[in-house]
């Protein structure tokens, strides 16, 4: 459900419901797509939201001043089975909303709307190029200064994997997390005016990976909604430069042409498809974007791998047999003979280059003017971009001690060095940098006439290249140091104590270097020389973190990693947000008030089953008996989309909640609902009862207490610094979630924990560096396996 842009409307509140059909029906038509999400704001009463659910995908929220005008607009969204799964409704003043920065597509204002809503506001929680539409006018954010695209795989045609973004910087605050939580292999991302793209591969080892096999992909770079997909050739290999992305099309090349894709909606434009007796084949190797010309090497085709579906039930994942191409001694793919340079606009090609030996697309790079191309064992050559003129070549004749400083081809693959389909040449406007798996050293050469500049021993560096120095980590298990070498001497400005575990790629932003760690992520911090700790998640093994749109993104995988987060993790900049903030209690409890009625009794016995898995041991021991035999005594039909929470059970009740936020209280004789109550976000564990109060943490941030035999709302008390949503797997939920064992009483005290899991501190040096993956503690969050729905009950026979 991507999050679009919403016309204008024309009506006022309180619409009639067919009127409110209508207007949703022409809002529909105006926007062009049914997914989307819409920040509604002044229409109370509901039929608005309600109607234009019903015509479309999109998911909405609302944020209303006044509780009861929240609690009645929950209770016709819930009538219409869209409370908490498409409709999302939050008590809230007007002059701040409770949702994260550039995050909306839209803000709607019904009628007058709402008083008091700043137009900073607005443009605060809307996302660069996203509208707030204000009866007849409409606001427009513009994109901000130094948001960097991350146009090729390797951020851009000089496979130097360095962005230079400058909003990327920490400290970080979660922007979402998003499906899927899990892709085949091998993968490749681009990004680009606010999208990402994604190609997944053909390699499935469990079954949950299986729906994006062979597939190109987009989603909404700033909320992680998905946009589009888009099936690519079954079995082509991915992981080469073939993927190309810019604000208005998507390039991708594969057997047959180049694709000239839409990048907002998916759809083929056009193709690129120059004569076979001209390119010397249909099979696009490579392909690189450079001041408006598509440069590419085509050549015959390439062995294909069939579509791997394992479905292993096995941890982890096998490197052999990976796939029949991958395990091949030498790489199979990727080698062409033609280099042509392409006007993408009239498909004009402006030069063509021929080589009677094939190149190796996993050494090609470009770099101010000049393009590098290499073939192991046979020649290093510079054009000139421009007329794709021969600046110079170095073959073993005319240049042997380079040939020797080349050394053997390694063909490693294995989960320490990286895939053998890995780019193995960088360049800048001055150097070549060879280093990979294929290669036995790091080696630099000058980019205008290629003589050797300095070389290292080691073997298995991966590179990025800042403004400060050439970054090259070493793999934890050599026991060899990382080291920033001065880019055109060689000389070791510093040993930098980062190392990568596995074989994850790393990159670069303008503060930091990510890599993959032992267990998640790590952060080289520029700013203290030291290295931070992101826990949760893992660095995608081709991809490592993209750094675009002002932001980081995380991929999913096929890992089994003991991990907290799986899927799309993004994290975006904080700012100046106080990470220490939680205001007082005065400020973070809503009561009932002292005039509220006290709180009836809920009967207890030693049978009860009161909290998750029986009590605070988590013991899931009972005293009561449970005869041998049973039959069912009812059944409570399931909610549709909802994930359940486990039943507790006391007073001659029975408690559960869900994912849509609701909590329910059922008759334990008849199976009956007694009452229902509203929280604003997930609930993953069921109610804990004590003295009569119903307790459940929520994912909107709050802890609750509800009178056990009615549903009245008793309190809320919010665990969260602040309220912050954000997009969660399909929902809008608190940055911090009351997620992480649900609630449970010891001594007269509830004890909830609001989870941070992938919040990063502001770089300060310190003698003892601290994580960058959380605030506090991190808390796991804990989830269970729920019953199937129906829940039943059975009674001895």
């Amino acid at each position: 459900m991507p999050i679009l842009g919403i016309a204008p409307l024309a009506w006022t509140a309180g619409l009639p419901p067919g009127e409110a059909e209508a207007q949703a029906v022409q809002v529909s038509q105006d926007v062009g797509s049914r997914r989307g999400v819409a920040v509604v704001l002044g229409d109370a009463a509901g039929p608005f939201c309600i109607e234009l659910a019903r015509h479309n995908e999109w998911l909405l929220y609302v944020q209303l001043p006044d509780a009861r005008q929240v609690e009645a607009a929950r209770r016709a969204a819930d009538t219409a089975g869209l409370y908490g799964t498409r409709l999302f409704i939050e008590p809230g003043p007007a002059h701040r909303l409770h949702l994260a920065d550039n995050l909306a597509d839209a803000v709607v204002v019904v009628g007058d709307g709402p008083s008091g809503v700043p137009e900073a506001e607005l443009l605060r929680v809307l996302r660069p190029a996203g509208k707030a539409f204000l009866g007849g006018r409409v606001l427009t954010k513009p994109f901000p200064q130094g948001m960097d695209d991350w146009s090729h795989p390797y951020h851009g045609p000089d496979n130097n994997p360095a962005s230079k973004d400058q909003l990327a910087r920490a400290p970080y605050l979660t922007q979402f997390l998003a499906d899927p939580r899990y892709a085949p292999l091998p993968q490749v991302a681009v990004a680009s005016a606010g999208r990402t793209f994604k190609l997944f591969g053909h390699i499935a080892f469990k079954e949950r990976e299986e729906p994006w096999l062979n597939t190109l992909a987009a989603f909404n770079g700033f909320n992680g909604e998905f946009l589009w997909r888009r099936p690519i050739t079954p079995g082509l290999m991915v992981h080469r430069n073939t993927l190309v992305a810019t604000p208005t099309v998507v390039y991708f090349a594969d057997n047959k042409s180049c694709q000239v894709i839409d990048a907002a909606t998916g759809e083929l434009r056009d193709e690129i498809a120059p004569p076979v007796e001209v390119a010397g084949g249909t099979f696009w190797k490579w392909l690189a974007l450079e001041d408006g010309l598509l440069y590419a090497l085509i050549g015959e085709d390439e062995p294909r791998d069939p579509v791997i579906r394992m479905r292993s039930n096995n941890h982890g994942w096998p490197w052999d047999p990976l796939s029949p191409g991958f395990n091949q001694n030498e790489n199979p793919w990727g080698y062409g003979r033609t280099i042509l340079a392409i006007d993408p606009q009239t498909k004009q090609i402006r030069w063509r280059h021929q080589e009677a030996e094939a190149v190796d697309s996993r050494a090609l790079c470009l770099a101010a003017g000049r393009l590098f191309l290499f073939r192991q064992g046979a020649f290093l050559a510079c054009l000139d971009t421009r007329d794709g003129r021969e600046l110079w070549r170095k073959t073993k004749a005319n240049a042997p001690e380079l040939a020797e400083a080349f050394g053997p081809t390694l063909n490693r693959q294995d989960w320490r060095t990286n895939w053998r389909t890995t780019s193995y040449l960088k360049c800048s406007d001055q150097a070549l940098y060879f280093s990979g798996p294929t290669f036995s050293k790091l080696l630099a050469l000058s980019a205008l006439d290629g003589r050797i500049l300095w070389q290292h021993p080691y073997s298995n560096y991966q590179l990025v290249l800042l403004e400060d120095g050439l970054y090259a980590l070493s793999g934890q298990i050599d026991n060899e140091a990382s080291r920033k070498f001065d880019p055109l001497t060689g000389r070791v400005l510093e040993e930098v104590k980062l190392g990568r575990r596995a074989c994850a790629r790393p990159t670069g932003a303008l503060d930091a270097v990510f890599c993959r760690a032992s267990g998640g992520s790590t952060r080289w911090d520029a700013a203290t020389d030291q290295p931070q700790l992101i826990s949760p998640m893992r660095a995608q093994c081709q991809d490592g973190v993209t750094i675009a749109n002002g932001l980081l993104y995380w991929w999913p995988s096929v890992c089994d990693c003991n991990l907290t987060l799986y899927g799309i993790t993004c994290l975006g900049p904080a700012g100046d947000f106080d990470f220490a903030q939680t205001g007082s209690n005065a400020t973070r409890l809503e009561a009932a008030g002292l005039d509220a009625p006290p709180v009836a009794e809920l009967p207890a016995s030693p049978t009860d089953w009161p909290t998750f898995r029986a009590d605070n041991t988590a013991s899931a021991t009972t005293d009561a008996s449970v005869p041998a035999r049973v039959q069912r005594l009812w059944q409570h039909p399931a909610p549709t989309e909802i994930t359940p929470t486990a039943p507790t059970a006391a007073g001659g009740l029975v408690f559960l909640a869900g994912s849509d936020g609701i909590v329910r209280a059922l008759d334990a004789r008849t199976g009956q609902e007694v009452w229902r109550a509203y929280t604003g976000g997930n609930v993953r564990f069921p109610p804990t009862l004590w003295k009569g109060r119903a307790f459940v943490g929520s994912g909107d941030g709050f802890v609750y207490a509800f009178e056990a035999t009615t549903g009245r709302k008793l309190w809320r008390f919010r665990a969260a610094p602040v309220e912050r949503r954000m997009p969660v797997y399909g929902q809008l939920l608190s940055t911090w979630p009351v997620a992480s064992g649900g609630v449970l009483v010891a001594d007269g005290v509830d004890h909830a924990a609001a989870s941070s899991i992938t919040t990063a501190p502001r770089s300060t040096p310190r003698s003892t560096p601290p994580p960058a993956g959380s605030v506090g503690r991190t808390t796991l969050q804990v989830t269970s396996t729920p019953p199937p729905w129906p829940v039943s009950a059975s009674r001895a026979t």
